[in-house]
C-alpha cells in the first residue's frame, strides 16, 4: 500500500460512509480529514445528497471547498459561491415527472442550486423543510441538478421506476435499499434519484481531476452503495465499507470497517497518513 502515500485527492461519500447510522460524523473521522487536508490532499465530498447538505457536512469536517452533489450533476466551490460544473434536467422532463408525481399522489423533491423544494405532498422526514411550489411554471428558469422522488407505497415505486425507464433523457441513479431488497413492508419511504442520463459520480470526478490536472492513480475514493460504482471507476483506488452494498466490495481495492466502526478514519490514519 505505499503508493497510497501519494494520494492527492480523497473522494468520500456521505450517507453510509462519512456519516454514522445517526446521520452523525464522529470526531474520530474529522480528525482524519483534517490531518489529510494538512498534507494538501484534496478531500472533495460526493453524494447524491443535495448541494445545500454536502456544503453543511463539508464545512463540519473541513474538507476541501469543493462539494460534488446529486450524483454528480453538480461540482460547487462554497468559498466563492460558483458552479465549477453542472449537467441540469431540462424544464420540459421537470414538468413531466411533476405531472406524473402529482397524479399518482408521490412526494417529489427537486434539487436546486442551493436548496430544495418540491410539491405539498409528503412521506419523508428528510425533506420536511423545504419550500413548496404551487406551479411547475415557478421552476422554469431555475436550475434543476436532480430530482428525489418518495412514496410509502412499494407498488407505486414499482410503475414510477417504469414511468422513468420510458424516459430516453432521465435515468434513476439510485434506489432505496428496502425497494432493491423487494420489501413490501418498509417501515421506511422508499425513494428514487433522478438524473440526466449521462450524469453520474464518475464523470463529475473526472471533469475536477481534468481541471486541477491530477491523475487518475493519484485518487482514492470511499464509497458504500451501487451508485458510487462510478466513482469507484473514476478513481485510481477504491474503498468499500463493511457495510456496503455486494456489488460495490466485489470491485473495491480494498474493505474498510463499517461506518458505526470509523471505518474512514481507520483507513486513513493506517495508510494514508
Amino acid at each position: 500500500m505505499e503508493n497510497l502515500k501519494d494520494i492527492k485527492a480523497v473522494f468520500l461519500d456521505v450517507d453510509g460512509t462519512l456519516t454514522n447510522s445517526k446521520k452523525q460524523i464522529t470526531e474520530a473521522t474529522k480528525i482524519s480529514i483534517k490531518a489529510i487536508k494538512a498534507k494538501g490532499i484534496y478531500v472533495i465530498l460526493c453524494s447524491g445528497r443535495s448541494n445545500r447538505d454536502v456544503c453543511k457536512y463539508s464545512q463540519d469536517v473541513c474538507a476541501s471547498d469543493y462539494t460534488i452533489s446529486s450524483n454528480g450533476a453538480q461540482i460547487y466551490n462554497y468559498k466563492i459561491n460558483e458552479n465549477f460544473y453542472k449537467n441540469c434536467i431540462k424544464y420540459d422532463h421537470i414538468k413531466a415527472v411533476w405531472e406524473y408525481c402529482n397524479k399518482h399522489n408521490l412526494e417529489l423533491v427537486f434539487n436546486l442550486e442551493n436548496n430544495q423544494t418540491g410539491n405539498n405532498i409528503f412521506c419523508s422526514s428528510m425533506y420536511k423543510n423545504r419550500t413548496i411550489i404551487k406551479d411547475i411554471e415557478e421552476l422554469k428558469k431555475i436550475d434543476i441538478f436532480q430530482v428525489i422522488i418518495n412514496s410509502n407505497s412499494y407498488y407505486d415505486m414499482r410503475e414510477c421506476e417504469e414511468y422513468i425507464a420510458s424516459n430516453e433523457i432521465l435515468k434513476i441513479a439510485n434506489y432505496s435499499r428496502e425497494y432493491i431488497k423487494k420489501d413490501t413492508n418498509s417501515k421506511e419511504p422508499y425513494y428514487l434519484f433522478i438524473n440526466n442520463k449521462f450524469v453520474d459520480k464518475g464523470r463529475a470526478i473526472s471533469e475536477f481531476l481534468t481541471e486541477m490536472n491530477l491523475k487518475k492513480e493519484e485518487t482514492i475514493c470511499f464509497g458504500d452503495r451501487i451508485n458510487d460504482i462510478t466513482m469507484f471507476k473514476a478513481c485510481g483506488n477504491t474503498v468499500a465499507m463493511k457495510n456496503a452494498d455486494k456489488e460495490l466490495k466485489e470491485i473495491a481495492d480494498y474493505i474498510t470497517l463499517s461506518n458505526e466502526e470509523d471505518g474512514v478514519a481507520d483507513f486513513i490514519k493506517k495508510y494514508i497518513l
